[in-house]
């Protein structure tokens, strides 16, 4: 940070204390008097705390105009304030709750980006007391990026019905969006696919509470696709509420005929995605057109290979990865080696020299604890009558079995677990494709040893004596599908898992028709009372019936990984699948020509709400339901290469002044906005990119009263909004799903 930061950073930091759990809800410009009282208790909501401790005023400060509402169809409108005290104007220091809506001068002028609608919170604080009023932005957006003629427009707006075949293909009707992604590519399927162009111009419209939005694209002429402007994205992302139903309308033009509008409804999420998702990829060029492990950060669309490829004659697949980011275990494969190598990401990610290696690829779809600090080994099974056992893919063709022990990672000495001779008659545990939960408490695994491939198992976990106890079955499938890659949300409630047809866990058949290709889907279990329910509106069901576009997307979602922490109100979950993704990637057979892989084998994303866990009108769940929504595809990916098997982990975290998005990227848990004064030096830290001009931005800051969404917790009191029903999960604040 730079010099000339402090002091204003101080001051926010004790008012963000006294502030912070203000609701977001109009307050009627009522008056709150500040001081160390109020200081004292982020949680204080009184109104008798005085800025130095003195008595309560006698005259109230209160914010002219109040409760107001104010239409932007450009940058730059204005919307003055006034403070008083008994009907006097009064100087006042003058903030708002948001950047990006606009921003406000010492004198009470409001002055509006144009760039984001939505609710601000705009507070004046004069003689020791604090007033704040809401002011809601109405955005008015239209954009000509097709540089569209009137007379087109005119026809567009007027909508038509000359295609019957107009219909979506991507995304999905009802998906939900997190913050900070880059816009989606709207694809569609037509009654005429042949020959270009496939429209000439289309219109954009999107509609919620604080903002319309009009857009003219101009012709598509490879396929159905309006690349939506990040213009556009930007101020839907940012304006909508989470609860706002964002409706998108299309209308096309092609040969002078017109179609549309057709109509789909979002939601957008008030979180961004968080850490890097770790991934496989076949074929991949940025790895050199081998096997590899790629690391894509979402949010900055930042695609990586993690381990190098020795000049392109290594395999490293088949991995895992500690959710804080901080260690992974991989195959490390070539005509000469075959083993299994643990690299220390925040040490040597990317190069080639493994910090501990274990023979004959025995460490393959183990386990890491949160931490990284301990290695769970899968426990692998030999081949019985001459067929695959449920997956000992990778481990040497088995003749023994290898159970399940625990491990120091970057040593390989045992950590002489207890509790793993669970298995029958004493036997060592087969914990076949474990996962330990995003606190470390709990283990779940495929239990071979009891349900040969078909069922789910959890453990508890101690980690300061290395116990595992309380062995009990969760799920069970019946003989045809294979259950496995079980994961936590972050509030150990609910696992999701895949359930297919393969014995070996597969997406793919080596040689189909015999066996055929796999099928899959994800699944949906409430550990507590150990029932599942499908999750179909990941896999693409609803009503019972597929909303997938095309006959041959059904049945083919595997290998589920969940974020640790919850963001903007959801958990999210990053999966395999094969489906289509709209006209982009679309019609090829699950392999690719000449049996490569199938760029049809790609990583999608599906928000998961979160279960009310108890309170005053809510009760938690008592049996598993389908707590997922749509998916969507996951940008950044190369589209050529088969990619599959996601680990998704924090990245590591930022000290005091590094710039953020939120608490759980810091490593006090706590990520606040502050005001950079005019006159900071243009140095190198967060905040250069403003300059000597000033402005807003979030760093990482020291603990600064109650816990706003994302930053750290021990209970759920500790949350600024704990009143609106936040929830301490994983140790951080998060907020209850729309309902």
């Amino acid at each position: 940070m730079s010099k000339g930061t402090d002091l204003v950073l101080v001051g926010l930091l004790a008012l963000s204390a006294a502030t912070g759990c203000a609701s977001k809800k109009s307050s009627g410009g009522s008056a709150r008097p500040v001081g160390d009282a109020g200081l004292a208790d982020g949680n204080a909501t009184d109104s008798t705390a005085i800025l130095g401790g003195g008595d309560a005023p006698s005259q109230v400060l209160s914010i002219l105009p109040m409760d107001m509402t104010l239409t932007v169809n450009a940058p730059g409108v204005t919307q003055q304030f006034q403070a008083e005290i008994g009907g006097e104007s009064t100087p006042a220091s003058w903030t708002l709750d948001s950047a990006g809506v606009g921003t406000i001068s010492s004198s009470g002028l409001f002055t509006a980006s144009g760039t984001q609608g939505g609710a601000v919170e705009v507070t004046a604080m004069s003689q020791g007391q604090m007033a704040q009023t809401a002011l809601n932005i109405v955005l008015q957006l239209t954009e000509n990026p097709g540089n569209v003629p009137s007379a087109t427009q005119t026809l567009l707006q007027a909508g038509g019905m000359a295609d019957p075949g107009f219909a979506w293909l991507y995304p999905y009707n009802q998906t939900v969006f997190p913050r900070d992604l880059p816009a989606p590519t709207l694809q569609f399927a037509s009654s005429a696919e042949a020959g270009p162009p496939k429209f000439d111009a289309a219109l954009v419209q999107v509609t919620f509470g604080s903002l319309t939005y009009t857009g003219f694209y101009g012709p598509s002429t490879t396929a159905s696709q309006i690349p939506l402007s990040a213009t556009a994205w930007q101020a839907i992302t940012q304006s909508a509420s989470g609860t706002d139903a964002v409706k998108v309308q299309v209308t096309k033009i092609a040969g002078g005929q017109v179609t549309g509008p057709i109509t789909e409804t979002w939601t957008i999420a008030t979180g961004s995605l968080r850490g890097s998702i770790f991934y496989n990829s076949y074929n991949s060029k940025l790895a050199g057109n081998t096997g590899a492990v790629l690391k894509l950060r979402p949010t900055e669309q930042q695609l990586s290979v993690v381990i190098s490829t020795n000049g392109g004659t290594t395999c490293h697949v088949c991995h895992a990865v500690a959710a804080n980011g901080s260690i992974m275990e991989a195959a490390d494969e070539s005509a000469s080696v075959t083993r299994d190598g643990v690299w220390d990401l925040t040490a040597d990610g990317g190069t080639s020299t493994p910090e501990h290696t274990a023979a004959d690829r025995t460490w393959d779809f183990g386990a890491f604890t949160p931490d990284g600090t301990k290695f769970l080994r899968y426990g692998a099974v030999p081949w019985t009558g001459g067929a695959w056992a449920p997956d000992v893919r990778g481990m040497g063709n088995a003749t023994t079995d290898v159970p399940s022990a625990l491990f120091d990672p970057k040593t390989g000495a045992s950590l002489n677990p207890v509790g793993l001779d669970a298995g029958p008659a004493g036997k060592a545990l087969n914990m076949m494709m474990p996962a330990f939960s995003p606190d470390g408490t709990e283990v779940a695994f495929n239990h071979y040893d009891t349900g040969k491939g078909h069922t789910i198992a959890v453990m508890d976990f101690d980690t300061t004596t290395n116990t595992f106890s309380n062995l009990r079955d969760v799920a069970t499938l019946p003989a045809t599908q294979f259950a496995g890659w079980p994961t936590f949300t972050p509030d150990n409630q609910y696992l999701l898992f895949a359930s297919g047809t393969d014995p070996e866990y597969d997406t793919l058949s080596d040689s189909p028709p015999n066996p055929p290709e796999p099928t899959g889907n994800i699944y949906v279990a409430h550990i507590p009372s150990a029932t599942i329910a499908t999750a179909d509106m990941l896999n693409g069901v609803a009503n019972g019936a597929s909303y997938l576009p095309f006959p041959d997307d059904a049945n083919l979602s595997f290998e589920p990984t969940i974020l640790p922490v919850a963001s903007g109100g959801y958990y999210w979950v990053v999966f395999t699948s094969r489906r289509n993704y709209g006209n982009t990637i679309n019609g090829d057979a699950y392999k690719g020509a000449g049996g490569a892989p199938s760029p049809r084998k790609k990583l999608w994303v599906a928000a998961l709400s979160i279960a009310s866990m108890g309170g005053e009108s809510m009760s938690p769940p008592t049996m598993a339901t389908d707590i997922t929504h749509p998916a969507f595809y996951l940008e950044g990916q190369e589209l050529t290469p088969g990619n599959m098997r996601g680990f998704w982990a924090l990245d590591p975290c930022e000290q005091n002044g590094q710039s953020c998005r939120a608490g759980d990227q810091c490593c006090t848990g706590f990520c606040r906005q502050i005001t950079v004064d005019a006159g900071a030096d243009e140095d190198a830290g967060p905040d250069a990119a403003l300059g000597a001009g000033g402005g807003v931005e979030f760093v990482c800051v020291p603990p600064a009263g109650c816990a706003q969404a994302n930053e750290k917790c021990a209970t759920a009191s500790d949350c600024c909004q704990a009143a609106q029903g936040f929830q301490c999960i994983n140790g951080y604040c998060a907020q209850p799903s729309p309902q």
